[in-house]
């Protein structure tokens, strides 16, 4: 059975690719690509999932585990291809991504900062702008248009303009925050705009939200849904090759006694190529959206609650 530095070898020569190619791509040195592929040093989780996506391989595979290059997540992206649409020139979706990707960051700021004046508008430049402006960014990265390193520039950026406009300190802004929610990303996942989104718009709805970001283990997730019980624990994944790490922690939560009461709704890229994954998964609803997680979690809580 192969291991992980034959395996990175093999892929990188089916594309034709250079260590230094590889090492561009992934905004790394070609000495981290060498020294992969010598067995001088071993990625950590996080640069491990993100070579599964970038070959379109199960970390199974990626690790030398099987020889089946897809695992649960075989359906997934191959179901769905990079749209192929352009943000309108004229959209503010653009001009927001036009100012982050030429640094200007402070003017792009600037711009959420002035359509974002209430509950009602802080939804929709999320939806409305934010979200159109990422999914752009996907389909770029996804065509080799930019790096991994500006990919990264531009979610920073709007993670740090989204905590402007809504601190996670900030209190609910709507019911009495009787209903309770943990959000995150599965611990390999380094995709949190989404899960912070969902976030943002279930406080907005009321909700008490603890929002945990990525990098978590299950040990540690455990822990703090011991100390602070929830209703709702909602799990994001942006890559398919996260998904049998999704379904693991969904396994896992459902064996704790004092879990029994919690529902567990998923969300993310991931899941948009097929309506039935979810619940293969093993959770107990997802949504498309920011907008549609909320209804679902609504839906999930509140048919369990006591009638007051």
């Amino acid at each position: 059975m192969a291991d992980f530095s034959t395996r990175l070898r093999e892929l990188r020569k089916e594309r034709a690719l250079r260590q230094k190619d590889l090492a561009d791509a992934f905004g790394t040195a070609q000495t981290t690509i060498a020294n992969y592929e010598n067995k001088a040093r071993f990625p950590d989780e996080p640069m491990l999932g993100k070579f599964a996506e970038y070959f379109d391989v199960s970390l199974d595979f990626l690790l030398g585990r099987s020889n089946a290059r897809l695992g649960i997540q075989d359906s997934v992206l191959r179901k769905e291809a990079p749209p192929e649409t352009l943000l309108p020139p004229s959209s503010t979706a653009a001009r927001y991504l036009d100012l982050v990707r030429q640094g200007g960051v402070e003017e792009a700021t600037e711009l959420i900062e002035g359509l974002c004046r209430g509950t009602l508008e802080i939804r929709r430049t999320y939806l409305e702008v934010l979200e159109p402006a990422l999914k752009e960014v996907g389909r770029l990265w996804a065509h080799g248009e930019i790096s991994v390193g500006e990919e990264h520039m531009i979610s920073q950026a709007t993670e740090r303009i989204m905590s402007r406009v809504f601190p996670l300190d900030g209190a609910p802004r709507g019911a009495s925050g009787k209903m309770s929610c943990c959000v995150l990303a599965v611990s390999s996942e380094q995709h949190l705009i989404g899960p912070r989104m969902v976030s943002d718009f279930l406080r907005l709805d009321g909700w008490s939200v603890q929002f945990l970001g990525g990098n978590l283990g299950i040990r540690h997730l455990l822990e703090v849904l011991a100390a602070r019980p929830v209703n709702l624990l909602a799990v994001s994944v942006t890559s398919s090759a996260n998904i049998t790490e999704a379904a693991d922690l969904i396994a896992t939560i459902r064996e704790k006694d004092f879990l029994r009461a919690t529902h567990i709704m998923v969300g993310g890229q991931a899941f948009q190529t097929r309506s039935d994954l979810w619940a293969e998964v093993g959770a107990d609803g997802t949504g498309r959206d920011a907008e549609s997680a909320v209804i679902t979690a609504d839906k999930l809580v509140r048919r369990s609650l006591p009638l007051r």
